[in-house]
Order: structure tokens, then C-alpha cells, then sequence
């Protein structure tokens, strides 16, 4: 049930209160209304006025012009391994953990050798014992050839005799051979490093039992990775072995170069590129794994006129850019050369229409016209402190400004 308000039930005070409440209310509106209504009429920038931020313009540079190609890739180790077991049985000790770094021939761990030490142990005896048979068929062999020389026997014996003396030494080789193979299965309980580098991962603990074949470690050598691009056909024959890359990725600060090192001869199946491949030197910040991205140097001249490519339009079978010439927007044919690559904000290279110094419009803001007056804004859209501009022209009150200065005056 809604409750009517009574005015004249309330006490004389209250009374007075309401009143005051109502009329500051009116008060607060009108003001409201007439701020609203004058900030409506203001006046906006004429026509013949355009507002460009600072950030919006560029300054016309001569300076080296480098031609490149884009290019993009993960960072792989140039020399990485998957060392496998050679010998079965428990593992004794296991030495390295990882992200340890080793050198080439380091222990890494050890299987028990009970059993391969064993083995040696009688091979080495089966070699001792083959020596001692094949010295006593050699000396039998010698004390009968006397004999045969001297009438006592006659020659096919003495041929048995070599027979046995072969066998003797077929024995000696056969058990030299075996201790060599048991040797080796000895060396081969003790895991090295067959290439320095940093333990990338460690598949075994003490205790375990392997077979031969299974998988003990991974190391990679991070000291050089290898990126492998692919380069669109029709740009591959601009691309040679030694060319200089410099690259980036997330997570290091600065640029680090790399030089081509391989170029594939033949395309990648199901397209029309050809994969060329980068060496690069770790700097002490690169990971395996990482994503690079860079550019091919192609060539490089120096003392080039060059302005962002989206300064640049064309109309008509011509190209022009917008020039702030003494507060004034100034339309400007220009002749361009090459452009270093086909990234949209890349250099293109002006041959004629532009002197050093100059500042060009970088994108095509769409409201730009010749003889426009222009009013330069910092990046928050508000005018530069400064007495004048960088064309000597002063500085001129947007609409913000104003609207600001009306209500600080209020």
C-alpha cells in the first residue's frame, strides 16, 4: 500500500528543511543544465584544423638501409644425445642429476660389475692356460722336427704333431678374443658422457635393473643451437650459406646474431618452401626449445632516405605522403626505391620529394588534407606544454582544454 507524503503534517521545521532540499536541488540542476548546454555549443576544431598526436608523426632519417628477410623458428641444440644401456644388471650409483653439466668422457653412473669381473676373470684364465698349451705344442713340435731330421721318426707324424700345435694356437685366439668381449662388457657397466654438454634428463636410480637398450640420460650441448626456417620459393634465391641473422625471443632483452649455416636444396613436401637452417651461439641466455624470430641480413647501404611504409600512399599511379610543414599539412609526391622487407611498418627507401629532417604522417589517420592547419597533441590527447611546437608554430586549445577551463573558472 503506498503512503502519501503530507506536507502540510509535517512540523514547521521540518517544514523549512524540505523547502531548502527542494530549492538546492533545482539549484544543482540548472547549473548541471547550463554547463551541459554550454560544453554543446562550444565550438569544435573547424574543418580546417586537424589534431595529430606527437606519436603519430615520423622524422625523416638518412641513415644505413638494410634489405632483410623475416624468418622464425625454435632453437634446437646443434649436438644433443640419448645414451642407451650396453650392459645388463642393477644400477650401483647413479653421479649426475639435471641440468648438471659434464664434460665429454665424465662417469655418470655405474651397474654392478660382479658378474662382468667374474667373466674377466676367467677369459683372462682361459687365455693363460691356451698360452701354456701352445708352448708346450710348439716346443713338442720343435724336439720332433729334430727327430725327423735326423731319421729317427717319420714325417707324418711329425705332421700330427703341427696339427696339434694349429689347434693350440686356434685355442689362445679364441680365448683372447673372449676376454676382449668380456672386457668391453665390463667397460660397459661404467656410463660416460659421450659428448659435453648438460644433463637434460635422467631416466634411472640406484637399484633399478636395466637391459641393454634402455634408456639412461639425455644431454644436450647448449653451447650452439640450430634454427630451421622455412623460406617461401620465391624469395630462396636471395638467401646464401654465411649470411648474417639477427634474431630475438621472449625472455632475453637484447638481440643475439646467428649465421646461416645450411640451405635444404629441395622443397618441403606439400609446399613451396625450402628450409634454411641457422647456427647460433648461446649467449648464456638461450634455452632449448625457445622461439625466434628474426631477419636475414640481404644488403645493407648506408646514408638512405627512409620512412615507415605506411606513410606512404598511392594514387593514380603515384606515391605521396602528408608533410607538417610550418603548422600545415602539406601533400608531397615522393619517389620510392626498395622496401627492406615485407613487414607493413617497414622501411622504404625515398629517392626523391623528401629532405632529411622533415616529419611525415606514419599511418593513414583518414581525415588528412592538404593545407589543413594542425594542432599536435601529446599521447594522451591533450596539447604539449611547451611555448611552440617543433615547427615554431604555437601551440593551439582543443576542446577538452577549454571545457577544463570553463568549469575551473565556475
Amino acid at each position: 500500500m503506498a503512503i502519501r507524503f503530507n506536507f502540510f503534517a509535517l512540523s514547521r521545521r521540518k517544514q523549512w528543511v524540505t523547502i531548502l532540499l527542494l530549492v538546492l536541488a533545482l539549484f544543482i540542476g540548472f547549473r548541471v543544465f547550463q554547463a551541459l548546454t554550454k560544453a554543446s555549443r562550444a565550438k569544435a576544431p573547424p574543418a580546417s584544423v586537424v589534431q595529430i598526436k606527437t606519436s603519430e608523426l615520423v622524422e625523416v632519417q638518412s641513415t644505413a638501409f638494410d634489405k632483410v628477410l623475416p624468418l622464425s623458428g625454435s632453437l634446437n641444440p646443434s649436438q644433443q644425445t640419448l645414451i642407451s644401456a650396453r650392459a645388463s644388471g642393477e644400477v650401483a650409483q647413479v653421479l649426475v642429476r639435471e641440468g648438471q653439466t659434464v664434460n665429454k668422457g665424465d662417469v655418470l653412473a655405474e651397474l654392478s660389475t660382479i658378474t662382468y669381473q667374474a667373466q674377466v676373470d676367467q677369459a683372462r684364465a682361459s687365455v693363460n692356460s691356451a698360452q701354456q698349451s701352445l708352448a708346450l705344442a710348439q716346443q713338442d713340435y720343435k724336439n720332433n722336427k729334430e727327430l725327423l731330421e735326423a731319421g729317427f721318426i717319420a714325417k707324418m707324424a711329425l705332421q700330427r704333431i703341427e696339427v696339434n700345435r694349429q689347434s693350440a694356437q686356434s685355442a689362445l685366439t679364441q680365448a683372447q678374443q673372449s676376454l676382449v668381449i668380456a672386457q668391453r662388457s665390463l667397460s660397459e657397466a661404467r656410463i660416460n658422457a659421450p659428448i659435453a654438454g648438460v644433463v637434460a634428463a635422467r631416466k634411472i636410480n640406484v637399484g633399478d635393473t636395466v637391459g641393454i637398450g634402455s634408456p639412461l640420460f639425455s644431454i644436450v650441448n647448449d653451447s650452439t643451437f640450430e634454427l630451421a626456417s622455412p623460406i617461401p620459393a620465391e624469395q630462396i634465391g636471395q638467401v646464401q650459406v654465411g649470411q648474417s641473422v639477427q634474431l630475438r625471443t621472449a625472455g632475453v632483452d637484447n638481440e643475439f646474431a646467428g649465421t646461416i649455416e645450411r640451405v635444404n636444396p629441395a622443397t618441403q613436401a606439400g609446399s613451396r618452401s625450402y628450409m634454411v637452417y641457422v647456427r647460433v651461439y648461446n649467449n648464456g641466455q638461450l634455452r632449448s626449445g625457445m622461439f625466434a624470430e628474426g631477419t636475414i641480413l640481404l644488403s645493407s647501404r648506408p646514408n638512405v632516405l627512409s620512412i615507415p611504409a605506411t606513410a606512404v600512399r598511392s594514387a593514380d599511379g603515384a606515391s605521396h605522403v602528408y608533410v607538417v610543414n610550418n603548422g600545415v599539412l602539406e601533400k608531397r609526391t615522393v619517389t620510392v626505391g626498395e622496401r627492406a622487407s615485407e613487414q607493413i611498418d617497414a622501411p622504404i627507401e625515398i629517392t626523391s620529394g623528401l629532405s632529411a629532417g622533415e616529419r611525415v604522417v606514419r599511418l593513414d589517420l583518414g581525415m588528412m588534407k592538404p593545407d589543413l592547419k594542425v594542432e599536435l597533441l601529446d599521447d594522451t590527447g591533450t596539447v604539449p606544454s611547451a611555448e611552440s611546437s617543433k615547427d615554431g608554430t604555437a601551440p593551439q586549445q582543443g576542446l577538452m582544454s577549454k571545457i577544463k577551463t570553463w568549469f575551473s573558472k565556475k
